[in-house]
């Protein structure tokens, strides 16, 4: 372990290469979606669903930078450990468990944000939601796969230009 700890750069994350589909247990996306026009109006989200949703952001984003930023640490503290003279391999292990605890900390955190974000949805708009979530990653995987056959393999985090995060239009 300590090997693929040292071969991360400084500064870069230590998670495995960014898979889209991680941190959707439920298959919609991650991110501030309903203000994107062709998605709220696809599912005709009322002013009050809009508002709730925002709500539901803006109350927990501070919790969410924390717990970013828990991780980020445990990322150096485990690079740190790993990279220390005398080695310890007893050290990286806690270094490790503690960036675990971070992680699920996280990860839970979003889990719940979308629980909140599921109770302001119906059932229509939720499978809408869903829906219009798969697709654009069908559309996504198609252009990737295109870039491959050419040779390219596009822009760092599997990101197409022209779209936002998770392969939303802009």
């Amino acid at each position: 372990m300590a090997g693929t700890v040292a071969a991360q750069p400084m500064g870069a994350p230590m998670d495995r290469p960014i898979d889209r589909s991680m941190g959707r247990p439920m298959d919609v996306p991650m991110g501030r979606w309903w203000e994107r026009p062709k998605v709220a109006e696809h599912l005709a989200l009322t002013p009050e669903q809009t508002k709730k949703l925002e709500a539901i952001t803006l109350d927990q984003a501070r919790t969410m930078v924390d717990l970013k930023g828990a991780v980020e640490k445990a990322e150096i503290d485990l690079r740190a450990a790993s990279d220390a003279e005398p080695f310890n391999a007893k050290r990286v292990r806690d270094a490790f468990g503690v960036l675990l605890q971070a992680r699920t900390k996280l990860d839970t955190q979003r889990f719940e944000m979308l629980l909140k974000t599921r109770e302001v949805l119906t059932a229509e708009q939720w499978g809408k939601l869903r829906e219009f979530a798969r697709e654009r990653r069908m559309e996504r995987d198609v252009v990737r796969e295109r870039r491959m056959e050419k040779g390219k393999a596009g822009p760092p985090g599997g990101e197409d230009p022209g779209r936002g995060p998770d392969g939303w239009d802009e």
